[in-house]
């Protein structure tokens, strides 16, 4: 529009002189114009870099750069879900026998790493003599088992068993319930026959629970009895065999617990000498109950 009015301005010039007929050379109209011109050009430069300077600030703004990004908000979002997920799988409860067995003997040797007020108890639960046995000889005998089994009772300070081999090929069978605080485990296991040389951490009931070290070591308690195993053949069969405890998922160890077996024993051409009463026992049998409880 400028430009417009300056050209308009020109030509009225022009036509003004030519009316009055006044002599003018071309020189001075032609500076006129020139200097319009110069003059137009020079505020139009002046109106575009006035419009620049005040576009500019616009096109920067601080506070649209420093926005956090929609990746950033994500990872801010996702992240306290990722240390749930972590605590979860912390606090899982064991399903599988593999899971439950190291789940128990971590727990154990945890406990271990103390000691513990537990009590073991043996306790004959029958005695056979079999076709073998001298009259009289049974009621001799008896009572002496009897107190020989009360005399290896009583407290002991540790998790029983060699738990630190303990597999889930031991375990018949396993379950583990949680209700929050605590975890209950419950594991069977298999059962297990052994000769006269046992040893107490050996086996599937060994690793559990703990068995007889040797028949030997039984029959050194028998105060008063004299016993020939040279030619005899003596059978001890595990059954029954469990571990019931209760752990604290907190601290990880052993709160309370039941672990327990029942052994059978089979006794053949073994003599049994008691005071003046001798015998040799043929399909001899006994049954003692062991249990450990916390």
């Amino acid at each position: 529009m400028k430009k417009l009015l300056a050209l308009m301005l020109v030509a009225a010039l022009v036509l003004c002189m030519t009316a009055c007929g006044g002599k003018k050379t071309e020189e001075p109209a032609d500076t006129t114009i020139a200097e319009i011109e110069t003059t137009i050009d020079t505020e139009e430069i002046e109106v575009t870099d006035t419009e620049d300077t005040t576009a500019a600030p616009e096109e920067t703004e601080a506070p649209a750069e420093e926005a956090p990004t929609e990746a950033a908000a994500a990872e801010e979002t996702e992240a306290p879900a990722e240390e749930t997920t972590e605590a979860e799988d912390e606090n899982k409860t064991p399903e599988t026998k593999e899971e439950i067995v190291e789940f128990y003997k971590k727990a154990a040797a945890e406990t271990n790493k103390g000691k513990i007020n537990a009590n073991d108890q043996m306790t004959l639960v029958s005695l056979d003599g079999g076709s073998g046995l001298v009259g009289g000889l049974v009621s001799a005998f008896e009572p002496i088992a009897k107190k020989a089994l009360a005399k290896n009772s009583g407290s002991i300070d540790h998790i029983t068993g060699g738990f630190e081999n303990l597999t889930a090929d031991d375990v018949a069978s396993a379950t583990a319930k949680s209700d929050g605080k605590y975890t209950t485990v419950r594991i069977n296991l298999k059962e297990q026959t052994d000769g006269m040389n046992g040893k107490s951490k050996e086996g599937h009931v060994g690793h559990g629970v703990s068995i007889l070290d040797g028949v030997q070591t039984a029959i050194d308690q028998l105060d008063g009895v004299t016993v020939d195993t040279s030619n005899g053949d003596i059978k001890l069969h595990y059954n029954n065999a469990y571990i019931d405890c209760k752990i604290d998922n907190e601290t990880g160890k052993v709160v309370s617990g039941k672990w327990h077996y029942t052994v059978n024993v089979t006794i053949n051409n073994v003599t049994a000498k008691i005071g003046i009463l001798s015998a040799t026992l043929k399909d001899s049998k006994g049954v003692v109950e062991y249990q450990v409880t916390y």
